[in-house]
């Protein structure tokens, strides 16, 4: 007989709730971030928590943050080296307020005045399926020309590897590559796409090493979602 301890339901969903407010810290927010990525029951219970807390927000109505703390906020999300910093994102559906505060708080001391940066259209979106512990959020910066994803949770199956596509109605998925490991990518976006890419709904697919055969996809959607105008 296993001498390891069964968790109760009610113990789960609290913790998935604490996790889903950013209330975890030390070696028991690192012990939740690893079972989110193994434990698929576990991934979905956060996600529930995400979702019934955003919801609360619904009725609040939205305040502009000062764009120092925007522009910290992003460099803490999306760190890059002698790039501009995606200006104007600022709450993420489906990513908890409790959290987003803590990065803000923690970004305070990092506030500098970056060089005034002409306004570019910017899209983004919460990638996620029901079926799966993969999360990502991506930004869709046309005045670089790419788009930068930062992986929140899951990873792909063993022996296999993600691949990221456009999806745009009437027409076959596009492979985008397949993604390096890493918490934070960039991927270009083909300069062909950027007249349609307020209708561009990215997926990820997992495929076999070296991405999908032919160019069309195989596998197993594993995250989704359409962008939308920041």
């Amino acid at each position: 007989m296993s001498d390891t301890p069964i968790t109760p339901p009610e113990d789960d969903d609290l913790l998935a709730a604490e996790m889903a407010l950013g209330l975890l810290e030390g070696e028991d927010r690192a012990a939740a971030r690893a079972r989110l990525m193994q434990d698929r029951d576990f991934a979905r219970r956060v996600a529930d928590w995400q979702e019934r807390f955003v919801a609360m927000t619904d009725d609040i109505a939205p305040v502009a943050p000062p764009a120092k703390l925007r522009r910290a906020l992003m460099s803490r999300l999306f760190p890059a080296r002698h790039v501009p910093l995606l200006q104007r994102l600022w709450l993420w559906q489906g990513v908890s307020v409790a959290a987003l505060a803590t990065v803000a708080f923690l970004a305070l001391p990092m506030l500098r005045e970056p060089p005034m940066q002409p306004p570019a259209e910017v899209y983004a979106t919460r990638m996620a399926a029901e079926d799966s512990a993969l999360e990502l959020l991506a930004v869709m910066d046309m005045s670089r020309g790419d788009i930068a994803l930062r992986r929140v949770s899951g990873d792909a199956p063993a022996g296999r590897v993600l691949e990221l596509w456009a999806i745009l109605p009437d027409r076959a998925p596009i492979s985008l590559g397949v993604l390096p490991e890493g918490e934070v990518n960039r991927v270009t976006l083909p300069a062909n796409l950027a007249p349609e890419a307020a209708q561009i709904t990215l997926a990820i697919t997992d495929e076999p090493p070296g991405g999908a055969p032919g160019g069309v996809p195989t596998g197993e959607v594993m995250a989704a979602g359409a962008v939308a105008e920041l």
